[in-house]
């Protein structure tokens, strides 16, 4: 085999530890940052693409994405959120717990003030920090390898996000926000590996990004950090020249980073009673419901681990298992193959590929409730990289005792297809922003309907309150959303400069510089949905200020015909205890175990549809 495909795939023979970190990273082996930069343009022309599609009609966020939006605003405020957005953390009655930390706020904040603090601007910054983090990413593994390795990453980053696409990369929600960032941090972790000691702050701070993010990547990311950790720590005790002239200055730069990142959640959990990190450590330590186990948690993973549902973009938690199976037993074949050649990159990578499935494993094994989709968006992106590192082992076995001529063939080819793959994937990726939408459009539609004219009746004193001197306290009654759209029309009267605010039991949710109590309200608007309507309607004092309906009149006759239906169906099924939700909360009854696909299939149908709206402002008297 030639040096030249020697470089670009590995080394036909065993290097030291501290020999491959230098060949990665001298400069003649390394990829040209032309290529870099335009395999780059290459993944942010869509993203330009779906900023521009969802830019009009204008937006408006509900439930998570508005009180996303409501702490990204609040980062150059004078209170700053400290910790993360609240999630399904803690036990049934008591205090709602948060994601660890408010660092995705904070990363968002610069770009939404930049781009005029509206909710398309939120879009805007979310698509500015993924682009980013796909740039960050090329640029580490630059230093891993040659072009071949270079072009093997793109061409999986760019499968992978064409799995996500543009809804997720261009949502600031916490579950997605981290799914490209958990990507770099494994690629640190793997340069760590290599000895390239100078990534450790890059991998710290992404670590450190998923963790505060959503609380689902608390096992994983702790588990692989601790790989590198180990690994530092030996290599200081007995190989310390690997590690180059100054270590300590990368190490302390971490350290500093994870201390820094630290300090609001702590500052939180000793100013609260209790603090977030006691509600976190208690839902852990005492959970609601029993975990879902490891052979159900196998079983999702291996569902996870399917190339073919990667490449055409079908998520799920159920499935064949067969071809996750599979897979797994090839990845192994390779990573042996990496063991056999002593490609040390390669094994780094594959080494922190194998601790990442048993540390998922373990994650999704401990699952508890309802086992929801973005629990495990991570697992997509281990994926990607098992079908690199299998790709790059099979360059490795065909290239074995191939004469020159044949090798550079062999290495040729790859790159064609690689740049094929990356190209197409461009391709689909931008058509499917050309065709976006923004989030939940629907609910928006209705909320454009009702936000205005409820601003115009307050500013013109045609209500109780006090105009805009006023506080007024925002209550909710939504059988269909679990309040979701409350959420977004509170967002609208603060971003309007109405000073408004959710009643005390929501402080968890909302913070506290967002309650109104029943003392301080000066008047009530509620925000009211199907049957809640004619209740208020009733109500003396209470004055309508906006109604809206979006549903054409087919889909209104439908939804009367769904909800007559299920009633004597739940009843036969011996569920009549969830009649009540139809009227009720539609929206809890979707989730429930083990009810006729049919059943659920027509109730997640009644919640698209929705039912009628509208906004009551009355006398605080009325105030919870």
């Amino acid at each position: 085999m030639s040096k030249r495909v020697a470089r670009e795939i590995g080394p036909s023979h065993a290097p030291a530890s501290s020999d491959l970190a230098e060949r990665g990273t001298r400069s003649e082996t390394r990829t040209p940052l032309w290529l870099v930069a335009a395999l780059w343009a290459g993944f942010v022309v869509g993203f330009v693409v779906a900023l521009g599609a969802v830019a009009h009609p204008r937006w408006y966020p509900i439930l998570d994405m508005a009180q996303t939006e409501m702490r990204v605003r609040d980062v150059f405020s004078a209170q700053p959120p400290f910790i993360g957005l609240p999630g399904r953390i803690g036990t049934l009655g008591a205090r709602q717990g948060s994601h660890p930390g408010p660092l995705s706020f904070w990363v968002l904040a610069p770009f939404y003030r930049v781009f005029g603090s509206s909710a398309w601007a939120l879009q805007v910054a979310a698509a500015c920090v993924n682009a980013l983090v796909i740039g960050a990413t090329l640029l580490v593994v630059r230093r891993r390898g040659g072009r071949v390795v270079v072009l093997g990453f793109s061409g999986a980053l760019a499968a992978l996000i064409v799995f996500y696409g543009p809804d997720v990369l261009t949502q600031g929600w916490n579950p997605y926000m981290p799914v490209l960032w958990f990507i770099l941090f494994v690629v640190g972790v793997w340069s760590v590996l290599c000895d390239d000691l100078a990534m450790l702050p890059v991998a710290t701070f992404a670590a450190c990004f998923c963790l505060h993010t959503h609380i689902s990547y608390l096992g994983m990311v702790g588990g692989i950090g601790m790989l590198a950790v180990v690994w530092i720590a030996w290599s200081l005790w007995c190989r310390r020249p690997a590690l180059g002239a100054h270590p300590w200055r990368w190490i302390m730069i971490a350290i500093g980073i994870l201390v820094a990142t630290s300090i609001p959640p702590i500052i939180q959990e000793l100013t609260h009673e209790p603090g977030n990190l006691t509600l976190i450590w208690e839902h852990f330590t005492n959970p609601p419901d029993e975990p879902i186990g490891e052979r159900t948690g196998l079983e999702v993973l291996l569902v996870h681990l399917n190339p073919w549902r990667l490449l055409a973009r079908q998520d799920a938690n159920t499935g064949s298992l067969l071809p996750g199976a599979t897979f797994v037993v090839a990845w192994a074949v390779g990573a042996m193959i990496a063991i056999r050649r002593r490609v040390g990159s390669l094994i780094a990578l594959n080494a922190v590929i194998a601790v990442g499935l048993v540390l998922g494993l373990m994650s999704i094994a401990n699952i508890f409730g309802f086992i929801w989709y973005y629990l495990m968006l991570w697992a997509w992106g281990l994926s990607a990289l098992m079908l690199l590192t299998t790709a790059w082992a099979i360059g490795l076995f065909v290239t074995t005792g191939a004469r020159r001529n044949d090798s550079r063939v062999v290495v040729r080819m790859g790159w064609l297809l690689v740049v094929a793959v990356s190209v197409v994937s461009f391709a689909r990726f931008s058509d499917a922003a050309s065709t976006l939408e923004s989030p939940s459009p629907r609910l928006s539609e209705a909320l454009d309907a009702l936000v205005g004219p409820t601003v115009a009746a307050i500013d013109a004193g045609r209500v109780p309150g006090g105009g805009r001197a006023g506080r007024y306290q925002v209550t909710i009654k939504d059988p269909v959303t679990i309040n979701g759209p409350g959420y977004g029309l509170l967002s609208e009267l603060e971003r309007s400069g109405i000073h408004a605010g959710f009643p005390q039991i929501f402080d968890a949710i909302v913070r506290d510089s967002r309650v109104v109590t029943k003392n301080d309200a000066t008047a009530v608007v509620h925000f009211s949905v199907g049957p809640d309507i004619a209740v208020w309607n009733a109500i003396p004092g209470a004055v309508r200020v906006a109604t809206v309906d979006v549903r054409p009149a087919a889909e209104r006759r439908e939804f009367r015909r769904l909800q007559r239906s299920l009633g004597p169906r739940l009843r036969a099924i011996g569920r009549g205890d969830l009649v009540p939700n139809l009227t009720a909360n539609i929206f809890t009854a979707t989730f429930v175990v083990g009810l006729p696909a049919d059943v659920s299939r027509d109730l997640i149908r009644m919640v698209d549809i929705g039912e009628p709206a509208a906004v009551f402002v009355g006398p605080p008297t009325l105030a919870e």
